[in-house]
């Protein structure tokens, strides 16, 4: 399996995780949870990450996410992300996500066959 699959994978996976840990879960409850956001950014962090290492023809077939919106950045003095815009960041699990996810997982099943 090349590098370029298994981020997607794993960005796939993770999209999958996010989505059945807060599809459900009403924004109220989810923005007064700081450890559940914590937990959020994390998860998209490192999809983040697996984005960058995607070919360019990959990215262009999935849904673009404004990842810094969402993830904020790593402050070293507060040791966490700042800058999270909360009700972006939840809109993106509930509805960005899925449909990521979904072109994900058809773009992993159509490299196989």
């Amino acid at each position: 399996m090349s590098l370029a699959r298994l981020y997607l994978y794993d960005i796939w996976r993770l999209a999958e995780k996010l989505i059945r840990e807060f599809d459900s879960l009403p924004y109220e409850k989810f923005a007064e949870d700081a450890n559940r956001i914590e937990s959020a950014v994390m998860s998209l962090v490192i999809m983040r990450e697996g984005w960058g290492w995607l070919p360019r023809n990959m990215r262009e077939e999935l849904v673009p996410i404004e990842w810094s919106a969402i993830t904020g950045k790593w402050d070293l003095e507060a040791g966490r992300h700042v800058g999270v815009d909360r009700k972006k960041l939840w809109e993106t699990i509930v509805q960005g996500l899925p449909e990521l996810s979904a072109k994900a997982e058809e773009l992993l099943k159509r490299r196989v066959e």
